[in-house]
């Protein structure tokens, strides 16, 4: 892969990326003698302070110098943290830190040129997220010899980049994303050298003085707590607290304890969900407010599916909305294609989408598809064994798993002439057609589907929509005409937010999905049980509407539900502005599946009052979830940003100060086009502020 393809790609993960000098028969590229950083210093007149995220400036840059080494700038803006192994002496370093804190949590690295005598490579990039609340700057030795860190106003050689040794900077698994750094790295960086380890900045009027004996736990207690309603995770909150109470705290408290009021705090759900960067906290009358969805009601609980969660619930710590979700979506690929709605000329068959989002990996979500999968094999043993699937990576890997036989005209030889063709079936191709993918890491799906030329995204929108599946490439000869594929879907939120693409939510690919909230519903420190025998009629049941749906086709309305759907379809169907209004766009279809499989596993040949009812509280509980999840952003991380700064500044912003904050890399257009978004969207208003000469044009937030 190309360098400018991957700087570019770095940059819609959110980066900023700088070319570099590249070294060149042993000299680099700077052409200056004696150059003390070959191949690693950048290329523009500025340095790092003319670094973009902007593609058309990153092509620029790699057309006029092709050869250039990419850096990727480290710090708060590309949201990334990274430790630097230098050699032998790193490599012991980090293996004594390791040996008394444990292991590196598993995360994005690269592999340096640099060599050693051996010829073997000897360094690498650990990559983290940079902690919300915390300004890490650069270091070199603070954590060990050999071990430097580069934060704020630093940056790293990335791959593929050339290093003087003649090797290529590698990723090792360029897949796998930053994950959070180790609490224990983040404490030692505060406390071998606080100076450089500095809280965010505080807002403007917010009280810095110290704190003395007699109000150090109640003042970090509160400032913990006030972190974790703006959502930061627990390992930021920790870090932060140990800053702050080496910064303020006169004497500070000793670690354990700050430790033991972070995790305190951490203990609470917070407000709003977990971001990747921590946002300044608004003004209370502009808060975001964003609110975990109520319960279900007992409409949702109907019928075989409704049983089936009674039963199980009470002996799991699963969400009891995660194990009806799941079992709805289980049932309606067991079905298969065959029993559908009308919608004018559009088919709504029974295979759902629905993805679990949790706070934390703790959310139980796992568990709860291991209770649907239990009953699924008492339904069904052959479809549990050969349907269920996990590995979503490629479109058409995923047409591969139902696709069609193929036929291929084959030539005659005689003599080494071709003297005829014929057809030949050259693949039988897989005869049952459902397919359920199970991603128990959603993440990793959807960072397959962001790849340039991914077919992933379209193929699973075409799935959704029933239609024939074919990838026009030349190689590509798997087709299927009649696909009944689904998809469960577990994730965090934290890398829901991170992976989820503009493009995802414009193309129609975020809202086939279900989203549902779930999060551990009691504590069962020696487990539970299920009553096995009452399981097991659940599962016979099933079994008969598996049976009993294989005999039907179009499924229609009762007269009752009909008047229902009449009063409910102008407010499932209709727009609703912003990212959530994208995201929860496709409600009637939604809703008019689950209430055809609801019509199903009662054994009826048509969409009943009770069965509609049903579907209506689960996708209230889905759009709810949304709403917790992706809560009033616009959908424009530029329109988001400004509407952010604009809840932490009331008196209102001007351009230049507006492009200020953004370390003039937005264009004028860029900025005009954001405006006018976050206006269009009614989150902001423009005003005139008063100079002594001519008004300046100021933004100001609308108020709520």
């Amino acid at each position: 892969m190309s360098t400018l393809t991957e700087a570019l790609d770095y940059t819609k993960r959110g980066w900023l990326t700088v070319p570099l000098h590249n070294p060149k028969q042993g000299v680099c590229s700077c052409r200056k003698k004696n150059c003390g950083s070959p191949g690693k210093h950048p290329r523009t007149a500025h340095g790092l302070k003319d670094a973009s995220k902007d593609a058309a400036q990153i092509k620029s840059w790699f057309q006029q110098w092709p050869e250039a080494n990419v850096g990727i700038v480290t710090g708060r803006e590309s949201g990334l943290l990274v430790l630097d192994v230098d050699g032998e002496d790193g490599k012991a370093s980090l293996q004594a830190l390791t040996a008394m804190h444990g292991a590196l949590p598993k995360t994005l690295c690269v592999m340096t040129g640099r060599t050693g005598e051996d010829g073997n490579r000897k360094g690498c990039h650990y990559y983290f997220r940079a902690p919300a609340g915390v300004l890490i700057r650069n270091s070199a030795g603070i954590l060990g010899k050999g071990l430097d860190i580069r934060g704020e106003g630093g940056y790293v050689v990335a791959p593929p980049s050339l290093h003087p040794s003649g090797r290529l900077y590698q990723w090792l698994a360029p897949e796998q994303p930053p994950a959070d750094a180790p609490v224990w790295l983040l404490a030692k960086l505060s406390e071998a050298k606080p100076a450089q380890q500095q809280a965010a900045p505080a807002q403007p009027g917010t009280q810095q003085a110290l704190i003395g004996e007699g109000g150090r736990n109640d003042a970090l207690a509160r400032r913990g707590g006030a972190m974790r309603r703006k959502s930061m995770t627990p390992a930021a909150i920790e870090a932060a607290l140990l800053v702050e109470n080496a910064a303020r705290c006169t004497p500070p408290l000793p670690d354990a304890e700050v430790r033991e009021i972070a995790r305190s705090v951490s203990r609470y759900e917070p407000a709003a969900p977990v971001q990747v960067a921590e946002q300044a906290k608004p003004h209370p009358a502009q808060q975001d407010a964003r609110q975990w969805p109520a319960p279900l009601a007992d409409a949702a609980l109907y019928g075989l599916a409704g049983e089936f969660v009674r039963l199980v619930e009470p002996g799991t710590e699963a969400d009891p909305a995660a194990l009806l979700f799941q079992f709805m979506v289980a049932i309606g690929s067991m079905i298969g294609r065959g029993p559908h709605y009308m919608a004018g000329s559009d088919r709504h068959y029974t295979n759902l989408y629905v993805v679990l989002v949790g706070n934390s990996s703790k959310a139980r979500k796992g568990t709860s598809w291991s209770e649907v999968q239990r009953v699924c094999e008492l339904i069904d043993i052959h479809w549990s064994k050969t349907r269920i699937s996990s590995g979503l990576s490629t479109g058409e890997g995923l047409i591969h798993a139902v696709r069609d036989s193929i036929t291929e005209s084959v030539q005659i030889k005689e003599k080494g002439r071709v003297v005829d063709t014929q057809d030949q079936l050259t693949d039988a191709g897989e005869r049952d057609k459902r397919l359920l993918c199970v991603e128990g890491e959603l993440g990793q799906t959807l960072q397959c589907a962001a790849r340039e030329g991914s077919t992933l995204s379209p193929v699973v929108r075409q799935a959704w929509d029933g239609v024939p599946l074919r990838v026009l490439t030349k190689n590509a000869k798997a087709t299927c005409a009649e696909p009944h594929i689904s998809v469960i879907g577990h994730i965090t939120i934290t890398e829901l937010q991170r992976l989820l693409t503009a493009s995802d939510v414009a193309n129609g690919f975020a809202n086939r999905f279900l989203w549902v909230c779930s999060a551990r519903s009691k504590c069962l420190p020696f487990g539970g049980a299920v009553n096995a025998e009452a399981l097991s009629l659940i599962g016979e049941r099933a079994r008969a509407v598996v049976a009993f749906a294989s005999t039907m086709q179009a499924i229609s309305w009762a007269d009752d539900a009909k008047t229902l759907w009449e009063e409910v379809y102008p407010q499932l169907s209709e727009g609703k502005p912003g990212l959530l209004g994208s995201i929860i766009a496709r409600g009637e279809a939604q809703a008019v599946r689950l209430a055809l499989l609801y019509a199903l596993l009662d054994c009826s040949a048509e969409i009943r009052l009770e069965h509609l009812h049903a579907a209506l509280e689960l996708w209230r509980y889905s759009a709810d979830s949304a709403a917790y999840i992706f809560g009033k952003s616009i959908g424009d991380p530029t329109a988001d940003a400004i509407v952010q700064l604009l809840r932490e500044r009331p008196e209102g912003v001007t351009r230049t100060e507006l492009s200020e904050h953004f370390g003039r890399h937005k264009s004028s257009a860029e900025l005009d086009a954001a405006l006018t978004l976050a206006q269009s969207g009614g989150m902001i208003r423009m005003g005139r502020r008063q100079t002594g000469g001519r008004p300046a044009e100021v933004w100001l937030l609308v108020s709520v």
